[in-house]
């Protein structure tokens, strides 16, 4: 088995520019990473490894893992063009649009008959409508696009999500309006408070999301969008178990930054011998003969397999297109089921440069 270092950061190169004055501050520029060998740290606490408090974010090229507890941050708040609002699917949060526009006109009695969450032992179809759509189309967010006539936006009900092991919390309702300065305000309480609070969330172009705790207000819940390409976490996914698609919820995900350009291509190969020779062998000239996807969860759990528990399936690798152009090819050595001798919740992988 490989014996796993810590990602190790660059050294950074510096470029000293010519100018007369000898006080003249040099660039710092980090070179693109080879690769490395790397074990994501999703254990935040004593939890179980299936039940990994972390989400946990991979930059490929700065070789530089993030990991961010999955209940850190509530609502993420585009910052693209759109105005528009994404639940927390790591813990998987479920919402439920409502006709009112004011708070004051919500109370406990709104939230009857409704579990905004789904059942991870008879999961239903209908149980879809309470979450963001899973490839992350933003055209499909639970929340509408948030118009510039505040009497459009109507008061959401929003169960924050126990997904995970995660410790339920009061539901919320909330409301979102478009500011002068060309953010967001949100607008919540807690489902039987009377008065609200107020949170404005200004667009920010170097995220994707700006993320947003209730009880912290703006929180650095994902890295900037240019820093990272990967994602493994708990999550919210699709499933069908006959009846249509319904929501079900995954451990060891891996969603890749399509927002920002990333894209994946999969290897599939007859055995792990095989697979491994591949890897090795894999190089420029190979990429040409790749098809690559920018689907969110192109990857998603079929990097492992844990019925029956084989743990990570060494019969594939992947070749990720970073935002930037380079090109790098990761395998995953273990991940803590069956044999393969990895530890549940901190997954072991490898990747490297093509060159």
């Amino acid at each position: 088995m490989l014996r796993f270092k810590k990602i190790i950061f660059p050294a950074l190169t510096i470029l000293a520019l010519s100018a007369c004055k000898k006080d003249t501050d040099p660039i710092l520029i980090a070179p693109t990473s080879n690769g490395a060998e790397v074990q994501l740290n999703g254990i935040a606490g004593t939890e179980s490894g299936a039940n990994a408090g972390n989400a946990v974010y991979l930059d490929l090229s700065a070789a530089k893992q993030t990991p961010v507890l999955r209940s850190a941050w509530d609502l993420g708040f585009y910052c693209g063009s759109d105005f528009r609002v994404v639940l927390n699917n790591f813990a998987v949060a479920g919402a439920k649009v409502l006709a009112a526009n004011s708070l004051a006109d919500v109370t406990a009695a709104d939230t009857v008959g409704l579990t905004l969450s789904t059942s991870q032992f008879n999961p239903l179809p209908p149980d879809m409508a309470y979450f963001d759509n899973i490839a992350g189309d933003l055209t499909k967010t639970v929340i509408p696009a948030i118009s510039a006539v505040d009497a459009d936006n109507k008061v959401i009900i929003l169960n924050r999500g126990t997904g995970g092991g995660i410790a339920a919390r009061p539901w919320v309702k909330l409301r979102v309006l478009r500011n002068a300065a060309g953010g967001y305000t949100l607008q919540f309480a807690g489902i039987q408070e009377t008065t609200f609070r107020t949170i404005n969330v200004g667009k920010d172009a170097v995220y994707n999301f700006k993320t947003v705790s209730f009880e912290n207000g703006v929180v650095d819940a994902q890295p900037e969008k240019e820093k990272w390409d990967l994602v493994w976490s708990y999550a919210v996914f699709e499933s069908n178990f006959g009846a249509g698609p319904v929501p079900y919820n995954f451990s060891d995900l891996i969603a890749i930054n399509y927002l920002a350009g990333v894209t994946v291509g999969t290897k599939i190969y007859a055995n792990a011998a095989t697979a491994s020779a591949a890897f090795n062998n894999f190089n420029k000239d190979s990429v040409a003969n790749t098809g690559f996807s920018s689907n969110r969860w192109a990857i998603g759990s079929s990097w492992r397999s844990t019925q029956p528990a084989t743990g990570a399936r060494q019969d594939r690798f992947y070749v990720i297109k970073d935002a930037s152009g380079n090109y790098y090819k990761l395998k995953c050595e273990s991940m803590g089921i069956g044999t393969d001798g990895g530890t549940r919740g901190k997954p072991a992988f490898k990747y490297s440069l093509i060159q």
